[in-house]
């Protein structure tokens, strides 16, 4: 029931008018002046009010001044048996809904107090929308800003996912084939920034390199679209120029119906895995060579003892034979019976050889300086060097050349390499040393200005048996090259026919300080 506050200092007039409002549906609430007006106000909701002008104290314009700072939306009414012009002015500044005189005409009444309520009504309607509206919008501003914090948290996520493969480079290309998204793996593995390279052609990063590099971007796209997936391997370049090999997987890009709007682009570095593929072959080609080594180790090792047991036989029954002819046949003779012994004898030191060969070499590493142990070998084949004429030239590391080797093992296979370069040559040859270090690595070169060796001569010079020479069983250098390989070391070979041969030993770089070695 709506409620409506009557103000007037006449008692048979309020009594009226509040009956007149009750007979049609109105809780009237009476007053009679200022004070107890204001306390109807303060305690209860009114939807109209009905205010004589004057009043004792404080007049109507003052209570109409009151419920409108209260509440703008509360029409008042005023009434008054005596109009003053004058006043109206005040009165609408401060708000009154209308004006009705008295007497009062109870129709009148009735109506002007209906049409107020009316308004009452509509305003509380209008004020409950517009705060519905404002709490819509509200819980629309909050859900944007949880939708927002939402997918700012997703694209960080994305971002951080992105950025945490620096194994592979991931590029977004939109239609026109610019880079759209340029993560931390691709700034590693390019050398440029995403914020340089952003927006820009990605044929230049991609195939720049390629004749028809654009025309090839676009062959791979529209066949991802097609297939879903496009794989090549090509070339392409860092920032400093560096070339490299890279595995580029293209996929399409769609929205939710299916509409392309670009290419994700991966980008896989092959370098390291090409050199694992390497590594993995030259250690597979090692091991079948080792595995080869060792059959023919064993095959020789058999043939050598069987051999060496019935030459045992023939160098006594030889020598027996010898002390019985001795002074009973012509000396001409006793000397095929000493051909007879020599010739055994070598076969004899073959076969020693050979069961050497067969051999495990057994080594005891220790810190020394590899300067001291090629002195020392220079000065064994001092003799060999001197009836050659030959020259030597030492360029040893100042330093000192630190490692841990089998010193009696290196030096026998420095003394090989050094005989081998001395046969090379003929008369005033050239004999050069020399020592390095660098990249943890310790490198002993070997260099004559000898006849050189063919590419074919170069490429088998470390295998067992294999010699050039009228003399000997090929197994000198095949010692030397077994000796590095135990010491953890590689030999390098660089022969051009006619001109000379250059070897060199990679070592492991000793830390410590070497025996012998200046510091």
């Amino acid at each position: 029931m709506p409620k409506v506050l009557l103000v007037d200092d006449e008692p048979n007039i309020r009594w009226t008018m509040a009956e007149a409002l009750k007979r049609v549906g109105f809780e009237a609430l009476t007053a009679s002046d200022f004070d107890s007006a204001i306390a109807i106000v303060e305690n209860t909701e009114v939807d109209a009010a009905l205010v004589d002008i004057v009043l004792p104290s404080k007049s109507g314009i003052e209570i109409l001044k009151a419920i409108q700072d209260r509440d703008s939306y509360v029409p008042v009414i005023m009434v008054t048996g005596e109009p003053n012009i004058s006043q109206l002015p005040e009165i609408v500044r401060a708000g009154a809904y209308d004006f009705l005189s008295k007497p009062v005409v109870l129709d009148a009444l009735v109506g002007a107090v209906t049409r107020a309520v009316e308004k009452k009504r509509l305003f509380d309607e209008k004020r409950a929308l517009e705060q519905q509206v404002r709490n819509h919008a509200a819980d629309l501003e909050l859900a944007v800003a949880n939708r927002t914090h939402e997918l700012e948290e997703a694209h960080n996520f994305l971002n951080t996912v992105l950025d945490s493969s620096t194994q592979h480079a991931i590029i977004a290309i939109d239609n026109g084939g610019r880079v759209m998204l340029f993560n931390r793996g691709a700034e590693l593995m390019f050398g440029y920034g995403a914020r340089e390279l952003m927006g820009t052609d990605a044929c230049e990063l991609l195939l720049g390199n390629l004749i028809r590099g654009e025309k090839l971007l676009e062959v791979w796209t529209r066949q991802a679209a097609l297939d879903g997936r496009h794989q090549e391997e090509v070339e392409l370049r860092r920032a400093d120029r560096e070339g490299f090999i890279g595995s580029i997987t293209m996929t399409p890009i769609r929205q939710r119906d299916a509409t392309l709007i670009g290419s994700l682009c991966i980008v896989k570095d092959l370098t390291e895995e090409r050199r694992n593929e390497e590594r993995l072959r030259q250690m597979s080609v090692r091991l079948a060579h080792q595995d080869k080594i060792a059959a023919l180790g064993r095959m020789a090792a058999q043939l050598a003892h069987e051999i060496k047991n019935p030459l045992a036989g023939l160098r006594l029954y030889s020598l027996h034979l010898k002390s019985k002819i001795t002074g009973q046949i012509p000396p001409s003779e006793e000397t095929l019976v000493e051909k007879i012994i020599d010739g055994i004898e070598q076969l004899s030191a073959v076969a020693e050889q050979v069961l050497s060969f067969a051999r495990p070499i057994s080594l005891t590493p220790r810190p020394v300086d590899i300067n001291r142990i090629i002195t020392a070998s220079l000065a064994l084949v001092e003799p060999q060097l001197r009836s050659k004429n030959i020259n030597v030239v030492l360029n040893l590391n100042a330093s000192g050349a630190p490692g841990k080797v089998d010193e009696a093992a290196m030096r026998s296979t420095l003394i090989n390499l050094m005989l081998n370069s001395i046969q090379a040559m003929n008369q005033s040859g050239v004999l050069k040393v020399s020592t390095t270090t660098g990249d943890h690595r310790l490198l002993v070169e070997i260099a004559d200005t000898g006849c050189g060796m063919t590419e074919e001569q170069a490429a088998h010079m470390f295998e067992p048996f294999y010699t050039t020479k009228s003399q000997g069983l090929g197994l000198g250098l095949f010692f030397a090259a077994t000796v590095i390989e135990q010491h953890s070391g590689t030999v390098e070979v660089r022969s051009t026919s006619g001109k000379g041969t250059e070897i060199t030993i990679k070592l492991p770089l000793e830390r410590g300080r070497a025996d012998g070695a200046s510091g």
